[in-house]
């Protein structure tokens, strides 16, 4: 079966997030989409809990191929069938209706759909104030000192086409550190990229994957992308 859509859910305990999370995906999704959701463990609650409630075809539970988060995404990238992806967390429960308006945007010539909290409409409340003040500065600093055309470099959740997945392999190895690699390289290389506001969610069940370890692996890659900017100007 063709599908429009490929969503990437990288999880890890997310036990009390997962099922929910997939239920609204199905009941506010407009368009044809298959579900990859990403694990490292067999012995992953999460895992029984879709297996075991979850039981249309288009919802795919895949081991993943390396560890953690990136290799999460690097197997989901492996096994994608539709023109775009999307990442989508596991613990988000707000912003459903936005895959939608991701999808048109794609369809309307994009390449990167960015999900912004700094974008007006966004919000970005309830992190630990040192990860806000990092995420703030980073962002801020390169919405307002190069031509990037997002408000939010860092952020996970962001939509892809084929074309850029297939044309820009991972390097990164730690963390959410994909992500701004793939807006840098297609920034350089002037693929079309725009975004539109997220509300962040708080999260209710599980822990964050965020560690403040992996922030040394997204300094290349910002000072990558004001070397663009300088070039494109």
């Amino acid at each position: 079966m063709n599908y429009d859509l490929d969503i990437i859910v990288p999880v890890f305990r997310e036990e009390g997030n997962i099922l929910k999370t997939i239920n609204e995906i199905f009941k506010r999704l407009k368009i044809n989409f298959r579900l990859l959701v990403i694990y490292d463990y067999e012995d992953d609650p999460t895992v029984n809990v879709v297996k075991e409630n979850v039981k249309e075809k288009n919802v795919v539970c895949l081991k993943n191929k390396y560890v953690g988060f990136n290799g999460a995404i690097k197997t989901g990238f492996e096994n994608i069938q539709a023109d775009a992806s999307l990442l989508y967390p596991a613990d988000d429960h707000v912003n459903f209706e936005l895959i939608n308006k991701m999808y048109e945007k794609y369809k309307e010539g994009f390449d990167i759909v960015c999900a912004s909290r700094f974008k007006e409409g966004g919000s970005y409340k309830g992190a630990p104030f040192l990860k806000r003040l990092i995420v703030k500065s980073v962002c801020f600093t390169l919405s307002n000192l190069t031509t990037l055309p997002t408000k939010d470099a860092t952020n996970g959740f962001r939509l892809f086409s084929k074309n850029i997945i297939e044309k820009f392999p991972i390097r990164s190895k730690k963390g959410f550190t994909f992500s701004i690699e793939l807006l840098a390289k297609a920034y350089g290389k002037n693929f079309k990229i725009t975004e539109l506001p997220e509300k962040w969610p708080v999260r209710t069940s599980g822990k964050s994957k965020f560690k403040y370890l992996t922030i040394p692996y997204y300094l290349p890659w910002y000072f990558y992308i004001f070397f663009i900017s300088i070039k494109k100007k």
